[in-house]
């Protein structure tokens, strides 16, 4: 059969294009073996955790692939050993990079417990315990009056003592609503230690006088709108401090007591 042949031909071109694709294959998964490893590896949204604690519990070893990461277990370990996350993503950004992105409880209040300084996210999860005030000067908390503490551990939430059980879980179920709503972050007083005189403070502008916590849900939206209405210049209250009530079912009132300082 001569070279020239129709069919000598197509099955010459079959077997270079069976060839191509067989080396390029071959390329590409040497290239990936050799290069998809990492070199870099990325922390968004770490504001409270430290940097170093948090790549050194994620152990991601340069060089390891990419595609060999057990990204569960790297946040397991991430967040056992750093108090303040409370979920962990790693992606891949890269061919060799990837970036760590954590969510994070913030810092909102502190108490003071048997000597030590108790520090509290907004639904009392102990983010860390100090001997000395100067050793949280750096964050941004306020002090929360709550009934006795039983037991206070890093990472976990505050075990009420015996006795007052169900109405910790009551405190921490009113604080949870707080975190969920609009006034989240901006509490910067609390006293929920009196079961029947429930009291927030707002941005240091409104005292909160909830009473009793029955019907809390429909109370912090109606003391949501008066806030609203009494931050809104046109009605003449912006510059005013004051109380807002909502002891009373259905129903707010506002007292003032002075105006903001310049």
């Amino acid at each position: 059969m001569e070279n020239s042949h129709p069919l000598f031909k197509r099955r010459l071109t079959y077997f270079l294009i069976t060839a191509f694709f067989l080396v390029g294959t071959v390329c590409a998964v040497l290239f990936f073996l050799m290069n998809v490893r990492v070199s870099t590896v990325n922390l968004e949204n770490c504001f409270y955790s430290d940097k170093a604690s948090v790549l050194a519990a994620a152990d991601i070893k340069m060089g390891t692939h990419s595609y060999a990461i057990d990204k569960d277990k790297i946040s397991s370990a991430i967040m056992e050993q750093n108090p303040y996350v409370t979920d962990v993503r790693i992606k891949r950004t890269g061919i060799s990079s990837l970036t760590i992105i954590l969510t994070e409880d913030a810092p909102r209040f502190y108490i003071e417990d048997d000597g030590k300084y108790l520090i509290l996210s907004e639904t009392l999860r102990v983010l860390g315990i100090y001997s000395a005030k100067e050793e949280y000067a750096h964050l941004s908390v306020y002090p929360i009056k709550l009934l006795p503490v039983e037991s206070a551990e890093i990472g976990s939430t505050l075990v009420f003592a015996k006795g007052y059980e169900d109405n910790g879980k009551e405190c921490i179920s009113l604080l949870s609503q707080i975190s969920e709503c609009e006034l989240s972050g901006t509490i910067t007083h609390a006293d929920i230690s009196e079961r029947f005189d429930i009291r927030l403070t707002y941005k240091d502008k409104y005292e909160l006088r909830f009473g009793s916590p029955k019907n809390f849900e429909d109370k912090l939206a109606l003391v949501i709108e008066t806030i609203e209405f009494l931050e809104n210049p046109q009605n003449g209250y912006s510059k005013a401090k004051g109380i807002i009530r909502a002891n009373v079912d259905g129903e707010t009132s506002f007292e003032p007591t002075g105006a903001v300082e310049e």
